[in-house]
C-alpha cells in the first residue's frame, strides 16, 4: 500500500485530582480510554490518605476528543480536573538547540586568539594544509540536516518551516548521544536538481550530509544527484537508518525464535522511502527475492529492478513467514489475516497496521510496531563513525556492520538494546569507522586508535 498522511495529533497533560482509594485509578483509565485518549506516562503530584494529585499524558486525535475526556473525568466519582497543560509545545518555545562558543571570550587576549588578529593564522595555515580542516573547524564534526519538508513524519507535505522540530530534534539527539553538531537545512523548493545543487554548494561547511522526510519517489533523485556532486558521506535517513534497524530487529527475532533467516519467505507491505529500503536491505541480506505490495505503480516497477517479486497484501500474508508494513494505514492487516507462526513487523506510527497483541493473539511469534523498532539506533552512531574515519561516502556494507552491532548488543528476548544508551552508539560509530578503513573510503589512514582520538578532539561523547 502507498503512505498515507497520518491524522494529526495532540498531546495534552491533565492533572487530575482523586480520592485516594481502590478503584478509582481504574476508573479514571477507562474514562480517557473509552472516549478515544491513548494514555501515556502516569505521574503522582502529590498524595494524602484522602487524595491523590497525578498529571496523566494523554494523546487524542481532535480536540473535540479531549472534551468528551474531560466530560467523562469529571463524572468519575470524587474526581476533579485540576488543569490541562500542552508540555510538548512549551518544551519547543524558543526552540530546542543553539549555537554556543566552545572557547571562552572574556578579554582581549581571548578575542585575539579566536578572532582578529589570531584567526588569520589559522586561515592560512587551512589554505596551505586543507587536510587539517576537520582539526582546526567544526567541520569535521558537523552534519547538515536537509530537508524540503515533503514527508515530515509520514504527515505530509507541510513544508519545510514546519518540519523544523523535527529537524533540531534530530540534531539535538546528535550533540546528546554522540558529540556531534547538527544544523538544520530548511529548502523552499522540491526540485531534485535544485535540491542537489543547493546542498552541493554548502557541502563544504559539513562533513555529513544526511537527507530527512523528503518524500517517495523524489527521494530517491535527490539522494542519488547529491552524493554525485558532493565529497562526503549522504544518506536519506528515512530509507537506510530505518532498514539497517530493522534489518537488525528481525535478525534478533530469528535468533530468540531459533530461525534461520535464509530460509524465511519475506513480505514488504509498503514500497515508499523506507519500505523499499527495507526490501532492498533484506534482499542484500538473504540473497533470496522479497515479495512487495503497493499501490502505486511505479513502487512495484522499483522492487522488480531491485530483483523483489510483485505481490497483493492478501498473497503476502497468505504465504510469507515474515511481514513488514509500512504503509501509514492504521489497521490495515486485520487478525483473521495472521497465519499462525509468522514474524510481524507493523511500523506505521503512531497507528500501526495491527497492534502487536493483536497480531500475536491472532498467531504471530514475534510482533513490533514502529515504537519499539526506532531508526535513532542507527543514524547517531553512523554518523560518529564517518566523522571520525573521515569518510567519502555511507556505503551499504556500513548500513550492514550497524545491524549486526545492534544485534550483538541486544539483551536476550529482546529486539533491540536501549536507543539511548551512548556506549550502543559508540559501538556503532566504531563498526562503520572500520568499516570505512576496510573499504578504502576513509581519508584517514591512520589505525582505530587515532580515529578515536580524532573523536575525544571532537568532544565525542559531550552533552
Amino acid at each position: 500500500m502507498a503512505r498515507q498522511g497520518q491524522k494529526p495529533q495532540f498531546v495534552r497533560t491533565i492533572q487530575v485530582r482523586n480520592e485516594n482509594r481502590v478503584g478509582v485509578l481504574a476508573a479514571v483509565i477507562q474514562a480517557i480510554a473509552g472516549n478515544g485518549g491513548d494514555l501515556g506516562d502516569i505521574r503522582i503530584v502529590s498524595q494524602s490518605p484522602r487524595w491523590v494529585v497525578r498529571d496523566l499524558d494523554v494523546t487524542l486525535e481532535s480536540l473535540d476528543q479531549l472534551d468528551n475526556v474531560l466530560t467523562a473525568l469529571h463524572l468519575v466519582g470524587q474526581s476533579k480536573v485540576l488543569e490541562v497543560r500542552d508540555e510538548v509545545l512549551a518544551a519547543h518555545v524558543g526552540g530546542k538547540i543553539r549555537m554556543q562558543p566552545t572557547s571562552e571570550l572574556n578579554s582581549i587576549a581571548d578575542l585575539g586568539r579566536i578572532y582578529t588578529p589570531g584567526v588569520g593564522q589559522v586561515c592560512r595555515h587551512l589554505h596551505e594544509d586543507p587536510s587539517a580542516v576537520d582539526l582546526y573547524t567544526m567541520i569535521g564534526n558537523t552534519v547538515a540536516i536537509v530537508t524540503d519538508g515533503t514527508a515530515i513524519l509520514g504527515l505530509g507535505n507541510l513544508g519545510p518551516q514546519a518540519g523544523m522540530p523535527v529537524m533540531e530534534g534530530k540534531a539535538a539527539l546528535l550533540a546528546h548521544l554522540v558529540g556531534i553538531s547538527g544544523i538544520p537545512i530548511l529548502l523552499r523548493t522540491t526540485d531534485p536538481e535544485e535540491i542537489a545543487q543547493t546542498v552541493a554548494n554548502i557541502s563544504p561547511a559539513y562533513g555529513v550530509i544526511q537527507l530527512e522526510d523528503i518524500a517517495s519517489p523524489r527521494c530517491f533523485e535527490v539522494e542519488r544527484l547529491v552524493a554525485e556532486r558532493v565529497d562526503i558521506p549522504v544518506f536519506h535517513d528515512d530509507q537506510h537508518g530505518t532498514a539497517a534497524v530493522v534489518v537488525a530487529a528481525l535478525l534478533s527475532a530469528c535468533k530468540v525464535k531459533k530461525l534461520d533467516i535464509n530460509k524465511q519467505k519475506i513480505g514488504q507491505i509498503g514500497l515508499g522511502a523506507a519500505g523499499l529500503a527495507i526490501a532492498r536491505a533484506l534482499m542484500l541480506l538473504t540473497d533470496n527475492p522479497v515479495l512487495g505490495a503497493d499501490l502505486a505503480p511505479d513502487a512495484i516497477e522499483r522492487l522488480t529492478q531491485a530483483g523483489g517479486q510483485p505481490a497483493d497484501i492478501e498473497q503476502i500474508m497468505g504465504v510469507c513467514d515474515v511481514v513488514v508494513a509500512t504503509t501509514g494505514a492504521a489497521g490495515l492487516i486485520k487478525p483473521e489475516m495472521v497465519r499462525r507462526g509468522q514474524v510481524i513487523f507493523a511500523l506505521s506510527n503512531p497507528r500501526p497496521e495491527i497492534d502487536p497483541g493483536e497480531a500475536e493473539k491472532a498467531g504471530a511469534i514475534v510482533a513490533a510496531s514502529g515504537a519499539a523498532i526506532n531508526n535513532l539506533l542507527c543514524y547517531p552512531g553512523l554518523c560518529r563513525g564517518l566523522l571520525d574515519a573521515r569518510a567519502t561516502q555511507a556505503i551499504p556494507e556500513m548500513f550492514q556492520a550497524v545491524s549486526e552491532t545492534l544485534v550483538e548488543l541486544t539483551d536476550q528476548g529482546n529486539l533491540l538494546p536501549p536507543a539511548l544508551d551512548k556506549q550502543v552508539h559508540s559501538a556503532v560509530a566504531s563498526a562503520v569507522a572500520r568499516v570505512a578503513l576496510e573499504h578504502g573510503v576513509a581519508r584517514r589512514d591512520a589505525d582505530m586508535v587515532a580515529i578515536r582520538e580524532l573523536a575525544e578532539a571532537t568532544a565525542y561523547g559531550t552533552p
